[in-house]
């Protein structure tokens, strides 16, 4: 039988892979003049769920983003399908690596760093999908340059949404992480073996 705590985490996880998928949908519907600059508003879901869920937790919420988004619009298994699956997981996984390893960079730099492995990893199934990677350098720039404003952005629409979270909401989503709370707009792991409080 499945315990509370596992249910209300697959709950939450639910929840936060559906806005997730919803801001994907409507930042492909938005015009963009430039195909690959988008302003990056699902990666948010995948950056608050790694902050109050787990380092983790942020990879089933970036590829069910894009999956089920993909589906509503008809483009699973396209080429833009497939840059979009490959950019979500390398930015989830880099992003979950940064906090779970306590690297010293703030919410903004952790969401910058995941904006520009996002675009890279972009870029590269580009290159390989028309198998001319030496397009990949000359491209870097105009790649690397949008990821920094909009990595900016993400980062800081997500600290403002975690830090105005209710108290009694956020104390949940970090109970079932495993966190206790610290203070605001961050969060302390307590350390098993010694029974103390280390903030990360």
């Amino acid at each position: 039988m499945r315990s509370p705590d596992k249910s209300g985490r697959l709950a939450y996880l639910a929840v936060l892979i559906a806005v997730g998928s919803a801001l994907w949908i409507f930042e492909e519907l938005l015009p963009r003049p430039v195909p690959w600059v988008k302003p990056g508003l699902a990666n948010i879901a995948t950056i608050i769920t790694i902050y109050l869920l787990g380092p983790w937790d942020g990879i089933p919420v970036a590829l069910g983003r894009v999956i089920i988004g993909s589906l509503v619009l008809g483009r699973f298994g396209s080429a833009g399908f497939l840059m979009s699956l490959s950019g979500a997981l390398v930015s989830a996984v880099t992003m979950g690596t940064l906090r779970r390893t306590g690297a010293p960079l703030s919410i903004y730099g952790v969401s910058l760093c995941g904006s520009l492995v996002h675009g890279l990893a972009q870029l590269l199934v580009a290159a390989w999908l028309v198998n001319f990677p030496g397009n990949a350098y000359n491209l870097l720039p105009w790649v690397a340059l949008p990821a920094l404003p909009t990595g900016l952005l993400t980062g800081f629409i997500s600290a403002v949404l975690i830090g105005r979270m209710p108290d009694k909401f956020r104390t949940r989503l970090n109970r079932l992480a495993g966190y206790s709370s610290g203070t605001r707009g961050q969060f302390s792991r307590t350390n098993k073996r010694t029974g103390r409080k280390n903030l990360e």
